[in-house]
């Protein structure tokens, strides 16, 4: 999969609702922050958009300082949970043992992040994934190191129980002030001004099959799969499946038919073939997805037309303008109104 270039390096918005969460229940309005932060609250209600890095360092700058939290990487990393990321979680719940679950991540890692995949080192008594990520703000540098290192930890206890054993921890960035507190969360040897962030853990259950493990997790996930393909039940097996995938596609990264085959570990002519047998072609699958985001973003009137256009997929805000307008009749501009109208029509009939 094709990423951006590292000077606009993304990262899901799924990995902030932990973040935000905290927030929230410490007071602090969420979308207020955001929008401080000249960010669209809106971005943080689906799990396929992306926030640029840069932005992320500044948001969470501010966030240590209104929250006073200097352990805020830790306390997120904690909450997350691998129903964040649905596509991810849609390709997990098909794996079973941790050593499968650490090749799709390092796979599939574009789905969560632009940035460089992690490296994975599994030696007979030990196993270490050493993550990589460009320098930014130190105070962003510290609290996404220590949400994708928690955030690590944790997962790895929920997909693998008993058999998860964390051995010690590395980073990249000095002790920090807050270095008791993430001593206490793992428990293990802490090591600072690292090559590199790292976590490494016993080798012993890497090939234990997870189904048995925590195959409660895994029918939850299948489930959870199940449940948000519920919407495309119209559709047959394969073809449900598909938009699936494509409503969940991060928007950085550009939908090719030989993207989606590989996926799902199959060819782009079987891919065509399948739906095909079932009455569909997947550029217009494409398509439907494509409108449905412009549509629902175009809801916000803080929505900036030219990004919307590049991030699904267009190479320019005309072309987007053009396409729209045939799906629809409306322009983007004119359809923004109608349902800006709409909103309070609907406003002024409740008060």
């Amino acid at each position: 999969m094709k990423t951006h270039s590292a000077s606009t390096e993304t990262m899901a918005t799924a990995s902030l609702q932990p973040l935000l969460k905290l927030l929230e229940s410490k007071g602090i309005s969420a979308r207020d922050v955001l929008a401080s932060c000249g960010i669209d609250p809106s971005i943080v209600e689906s799990p396929s958009r992306r926030i640029e890095i840069s932005t992320f360092d500044r948001l969470m700058e501010q966030l240590v300082r209104m929250s006073r939290e200097t352990s805020l990487g830790i306390l997120a990393g904690k909450e997350v949970d691998i129903h964040h990321f649905p596509l991810l979680a849609f390709l997990i719940g098909n794996c079973q043992t941790l050593r499968e679950v650490m090749a799709t991540l390092r796979r599939y890692y574009s789905l969560i992040t632009d940035t460089r995949s992690p490296e994975f080192f599994i030696g007979h008594g030990t196993s270490r994934i050493v993550y990589h990520f460009n320098e930014g703000k130190p105070v962003g540098n510290q609290v996404r190191a220590e949400l994708i290192t928690s955030a690590a930890h944790t997962l790895g206890g929920i997909l693998c129980g008993k058999f998860y054993q964390l051995q010690d921890v590395g980073f990249r960035h000095p002790a920090p002030a807050n270095r008791e507190q993430v001593q206490k969360f793992f428990g293990v040897p802490v090591h600072y001004d690292q090559a590199q962030n790292w976590i490494s853990f016993s080798s012993q259950y890497i090939d234990s099959p997870l189904l048995y493990s925590n195959s409660p997790l895994i029918t939850t996930l299948q489930k959870e799969s199940e449940k948000a393909m519920e919407r495309f039940s119209h559709m047959q097996s394969f073809s449900q499946r598909i938009m699936f995938i494509l409503n969940e596609w991060p928007e950085t990264i550009a939908i090719t038919k030989e993207a989606v085959a590989e996926l799902i570990n199959t060819s782009s002519r079987t891919l065509t073939r399948r739906l095909q047998e079932e009455g569909y072609q997947f550029s217009n699958l494409v398509k439907e997805v494509r409108l449905e985001k412009a549509m629902e973003a175009l809801k916000f009137a803080r929505t900036d037309v030219q990004q919307l256009a590049l991030n699904l997929g267009f190479s320019d805000r005309r072309g987007f303008e053009r396409a729209f307008k045939q799906w629809t009749g409306l322009t983007p501009a004119a359809y923004r109104r109608s349902q800006i109208g709409h909103s309070r029509n609907r406003i002024s009939e409740s008060a």
